[in-house]
């Protein structure tokens, strides 16, 4: 989930994927917890509806640490999750520390309650978010499994396990594995589905269904789910700035740009869009508008104009690192 700030989160901004109930995964931004939470809590009220149940967020490339501490990223039902969980002094210190980072004391206390409680499906799922921030993404994937098996028709474990399953990829493909990164981002996929079905309107489901598309090349299928997600959560603009660089991908330069443009005029310091756009108007022939933005992202870090800090600090398609990069490479570029 990203935010008007230098760097974005890659996750649901994912990946992390900060707050009371989320620590980001990769680079969160604080700047923007107090929209996120008021963004959370508004969605919390449009589903009063649905079963008076203990909310669980979603790692969504986070740490999803707490039942009913108030979220900064989107919230699924879990429809097992039950009052006193909430209730027992062993989760609400579990909770407490894993939201502190205190990640070793959270696991212990969240494997004390599940020795007291060995079907707590809320209690597996946060000890997967727990393994998944240590770096023990198998460990999560096993957590997560145990969790849908108890909780089969909650969307959360589903999606838990589908980025804890992408990641496994990543590493896989880092280690020249294609094979299993590819077999592992489709596994991911179909949890990806799965919590969609159980959930129609949790949107970092549907965000990260998009990473992982656009870890498979499928450019179209992600451009649809960002665009769903960006619509489900308009109070994300890290969410529709990932639409709008799928609009590029896509060939779509002048709806990329007319996107981008409405989101730097409502997030002037969001320092990403920025840079983003100014890729986009370069390759659509605009050099003075495209200096303009880079100076703008510029002024708030001057990391920006490094293009191995973008790349290890954003997650976009390949035209748009492309275009970033002839950009950079111009004799007019700042």
């Amino acid at each position: 989930m990203a935010g008007p700030a230098t760097v974005a989160c890659s996750a649901c901004h994912r990946q992390p994927a900060a707050a009371a109930a989320i620590i980001a995964s990769s680079v969160q931004k604080r700047r923007k917890i107090a929209e996120y939470r008021a963004q959370h809590q508004r969605c919390r009220a449009e589903r009063r509806q649905a079963p008076q149940l203990p909310n669980l967020p979603p790692a969504a490339g986070l740490l999803a640490a707490a039942l009913l501490l108030a979220a900064p990223a989107p919230a699924a039902h879990a429809y097992n999750v039950r009052l006193e969980d909430v209730d027992s002094p062993t989760m609400q210190a579990g909770l407490r520390a894993a939201t502190e980072g205190q990640l070793e004391e959270a696991e212990r206390f969240f494997q004390i309650y599940l020795v007291e409680d060995p079907g707590s499906a809320s209690a597996y799922s946060n000890l997967g978010n727990v393994h998944q921030q240590q770096g023990r993404p198998e460990l999560a994937v096993e957590d997560y499994s145990k969790a849908v098996d108890l909780a089969p028709e909650a969307p959360v474990p589903y999606l838990n396990r589908a980025i804890a399953k992408e990641s496994q990829g990543v590493a896989a493909a880092a280690g020249g594995d294609v094979s299993r990164a590819q077999a592992l981002w489709r596994s991911a996929l179909a949890d990806c589905d799965a919590a969609i079905e159980r959930d129609a309107k949790e949107f970092a489901a549907w965000f990260d269904r998009g990473n992982i598309r656009m870890r498979l090349e499928q450019w179209e299928d992600a451009l649809t789910d960002f665009s769903t997600a960006a619509d489900l959560a308009p109070g994300l603009p890290g969410y529709r700035l990932r639409h709008a660089a799928l609009l590029f991908q896509n060939d779509d330069d002048a709806g990329a740009a007319r996107m981008m443009q409405g989101i730097v005029r409502k997030n002037g310091n969001y320092a990403e869009a920025h840079v983003a756009l100014a890729a986009v108007e370069w390759a659509r022939g605009e050099g003075a508008r495209a200096e303009e933005q880079l100076v703008r992202a510029l002024q708030q870090d001057r990391s920006w104009a490094d293009v191995r800090f973008v790349r290890q600090n954003t997650r976009w398609p390949p035209r748009l690192y492309e275009a970033y990069e002839r950009f950079l490479a111009a004799p007019s570029a700042s």
